[in-house]
């Protein structure tokens, strides 16, 4: 009993005041974290009980929650979610929406939620599994801001599951077992019941040891954060643009954070080495296509990242006719045929009429291929495809931007 209510004190003490929202399912681990926070007496409590309505119980667990809190002189209320999906992660999502949404209605300062020592340690070795760098092996914070002045609070983070089931039992606390826990159908269920148990038979402490070793990594993410933060800043313009060759040059773990922050992606370690390949040479212009239809881009020594745009299939090209001067929509681009533009390349008696169109395969210019002129003139290869062209045929005569007379 000492350890969680010396943890919840800990927690308490850390953050500012308000009121909290605390999430219990009426779980040991959530009972716990609501007891303790109870008897803490410091905040005014808000208790939420999320049903997923993906178990026929989950609702009337949901009103015995809501029960048991009010009869303790609590605010309590309980929220039925809709879940995209059977899977665990789309659950959390929902879940921590409801939370948030409810966090907002009662103008808390934060929510509370009971993950333990135990909750911690299977995380990593569920990351670990997935092949997850230094940030990821970090698993989940004691404290985070996730909307605005809005904390995220695992004040039961350093106690361990078998101390959670301690507390219940010296405290009398009814609670209900969730069947999707002991579910081997899910990894990080057998994780729980079939590597965590062989693991604690090498080190009894298991549970908090991979919860230090947790601490230790997220402390060193944040500092390579840090350091990797005013690397950025040293390297990118004020275009965004960033020095590829300073970029190449930085180490593995700052080169990783730095092109992450910077794509604004959770890149994998083969769309990280590719950024290194890419970032290596300094001639010509080279492209990367990255997930999330995000291109990467080192042009002449520069690297920018951008969103990717699709060729669109050439029978559905779009052409319109240009007959005089005025604004023309091509897509959703705009684009203005000035008088003085018109003049110069309005077509004469048995020259094919101005349209205005995309480029296509085969075009030329005054100075040669269209796809020469659009390289010497050091346009983007994925740009080349949306630009609006004035044209007769196949001879482009204006793009805006690019010399083609």
């Amino acid at each position: 009993m000492d350890l969680v209510h010396a943890a919840v004190e800990q927690a308490l003490a850390r953050m500012p005041g308000g009121r909290w929202v605390v999430a219990c399912s009426g779980g040991p681990d959530s009972t716990a974290l609501v007891d303790a926070l109870a008897a803490g007496g410091t905040r005014a409590l808000h208790v939420v009980a999320v049903d997923h309505g993906l178990r026929a119980a989950a609702a009337q667990e949901a009103a015995a929650v809501v029960e048991w809190a009010r009869a303790r002189g609590l605010a309590a209320s309980a929220i039925r979610v809709t879940v995209d999906g059977k899977s665990m992660a789309a659950a959390r999502r929902a879940r921590y929406d409801a939370l948030v949404a409810e966090a907002t209605r009662v103008g808390a300062a934060a929510i509370a939620v009971g993950h333990t020592a135990t909750d911690q340690a299977e995380t990593l070795l569920d990351r670990l599994v997935r092949g997850a760098g230094t940030r990821g092996l970090s698993a989940m914070a004691p404290a985070r801001r996730i909307d605005g002045a809005l904390w995220l609070v695992r004040p039961l983070l350093a106690v361990t599951r078998a101390d959670i089931e301690a507390y219940v039992a010296a405290r009398g606390l009814a609670v209900v077992r969730d069947p999707t826990n002991d579910d081997r159908a899910y990894r990080r269920s057998r994780l729980r019941h079939e590597v965590l148990p062989l693991l604690r038979r090498e080190r009894p402490d298991v549970d908090r040891a991979l919860a230090e070793t947790c601490d230790r990594l997220r402390a060193d993410a944040d500092a390579l954060d840090a350091v990797a933060a005013d690397a950025l800043a040293g390297i990118r313009d004020a275009d965004a643009t960033l020095d590829a060759a300073a970029l190449a040059r930085l180490p593995e773990a700052l080169f990783a954070r730095v092109v992450t922050v910077a794509s604004g992606l959770c890149l994998g370690a083969v769309h990280v080495a590719a950024l290194r390949r890419l970032c290596a040479t300094q001639n010509g212009t080279r492209s990367l296509d990255l997930p999330a239809r995000l291109v990467a881009e080192r042009r002449y020594g520069r690297l920018r990242f951008f969103p990717r745009i699709e060729n669109r299939a050439p029978d559905v090209t779009p052409e319109v006719a240009v007959g005089h001067p005025g604004i023309y929509l091509l897509d959703t681009m705009r684009v203005e045929v000035s008088p003085e533009l018109f003049e110069s390349l309005a077509p004469h008696d048995g020259v094919e009429p101005l349209t205005l169109r995309h480029p296509r395969a085969g075009d030329r210019a005054a100075r040669g291929k269209l796809s020469d002129v659009l390289v010497n003139a050091k346009v983007p290869r994925p740009e080349r495809a949306r630009l609006p062209v004035l044209a007769r045929g196949a001879r482009v005569m204006w793009i805006p931007g690019v010399r083609v007379q």
